[in-house]
């Protein structure tokens, strides 16, 4: 029987094993609580029959006697290259696969989940006007993840949930096609991955939304998730990492909220065979009318200041903003632009110490102290222009 406990980030972690079972032992998750989680997510030696207990010295494992070889997932299966006669190699990397669905329950149970990231792309199927699909904001999500995993570096731990494609899509229920779900069927949803996420030992979970009616339902989530299983959730829209410089002028950025010339161009790029230019045209924004009548210095559907809105109200097609002018070679631009973005933050989250979460918060010792070392000696390094610490490859190798 192993079991994990957590004590401040001031003193330790320890993983303390008190017997080792004669048949091959599997990880045991021991809980999450809102006060830190109790560790679950080990790399097992196998013991032979006869063998004696693991020691355990500073949160590694060493073989005691006679142990078999240690289990360790690369993503790609098999035990770790290098290990001697069962000695875990505790510098060998540990890369998940990069869609959580291929992995094996033998995986997930060898892996060193506290180096995980998931990523939980959220999406929606909702009308886009007459030109668009109502996969718009499911596919440009899926391009844009598809994109960044191109670019993101091998060594970094993470590993993509099953999109959930379905949203808060009520604004747009008078329209065929769309799905909406409710607001408390959506945190439910959400929240109900999450747990299920920390149960399997992952602290790091970022969701990636492409769908403007959400994103205040992913605060609420990432709080009752870093509340109650003490999780870094991170929430991100695609929308959010901004757009390239020159591409879409000021009327369009701020009116052409729903299928216009951004959408549509994405779309260009990712499925032209789902675009029906003949039907894009400049769908005018209620807003922009608002707008230059002069009656409304705050009062709009778009910015600081905003109200409840169908997407009828702002314009009887269902879509704003001049889809007319959409092409393949911007949409494209938008796609790099968010990707590269997209696997900056991924990086940043693997930097992060998931222990500045517990107890003192993210303002306390251990955690000023932390972050402190870590940054001065990626600024020493790269002045000096040395090979990163070992501690420190995962996170800026190739950048």
């Amino acid at each position: 029987q192993a079991r994990g406990e957590y004590m401040s980030p001031r003193f330790c972690c320890v993983a303390q094993v008190v017997h080792v079972p004669t048949t091959s032992p599997r990880r045991r998750f021991t809980g999450i609580g809102s006060t830190g989680p109790a560790l679950g997510a080990f790399r097992w030696q196998t013991p032979r029959a006869g063998s004696k207990d693991l020691d355990v010295d500073g949160g590694s494992m060493s073989k005691a006697q006679g142990a078999d070889e240690a289990v360790h997932c690369s993503g790609q299966g098999g035990a770790s290259e290098g290990a001697d006669d069962g000695e875990i190699d505790q510098a060998a990397p540990f890369f998940p696969r990069r869609q959580w669905v291929e992995m094996s329950t033998a995986e997930f149970e060898s892996m060193d989940a506290s180096r995980c990231i998931a990523l939980l792309p959220v999406g929606a199927t909702e009308q886009h006007g007459p030109h668009l699909p109502v996969s718009v904001d499911s596919a440009i999500n899926a391009g844009i993840l598809k994109r960044a995993l191109e670019l993101l570096p091998a060594n970094v731990p993470l590993t993509c949930l099953p999109a959930v494609n379905y949203g808060k899509s009520v604004e747009h229920d008078d329209f065929a096609g769309t799905i909406s779900l409710s607001t408390n069927t959506l945190i439910g949803v959400w929240t109900d991955v999450g747990e299920a996420v920390a149960r399997s030992g992952v602290k790091k979970l970022i969701i990636f939304n492409s769908h403007g009616g959400q994103p205040q339902v992913m605060d609420i989530v990432a709080r009752d998730l870093r509340k109650r299983f003490g999780m870094l959730v991170v929430t991100v829209s695609w929308f959010g990492f901004g757009l390239p410089d020159g591409l879409f002028d000021a009327d369009e950025l701020k009116h052409g909220l729903h299928a216009g010339d951004v959408e549509t161009s994405i779309m260009r790029h990712l499925h032209p065979d789902l675009v029906d230019m003949s039907r894009a045209e400049d769908f005018v924004s209620v807003g922009r009318e608002m707008e230059s009548s002069g009656n409304f210095k705050y009062l709009t559907p778009e910015g600081g200041v905003g109200f409840g809105w169908l997407a009828q109200d702002l314009n009887p097609s269902g879509a704003t903003g001049n889809a007319s002018k959409a092409t393949a070679a911007k949409g494209e631009l938008c796609v790099e632009h968010a990707a590269n973005r997209l696997v900056e933050l991924v990086r940043e989250v693997d930097t992060f110490d998931v222990k500045c979460m517990f107890n003192d918060g993210l303002a306390g010792e251990y955690c000023q102290v932390s972050f402190k070392r870590v940054w001065r000696e990626a600024a020493e390094t790269r002045a000096k222009g040395d090979a990163e610490p070992s501690h420190f490859k995962s996170h800026y190798s190739g950048r």
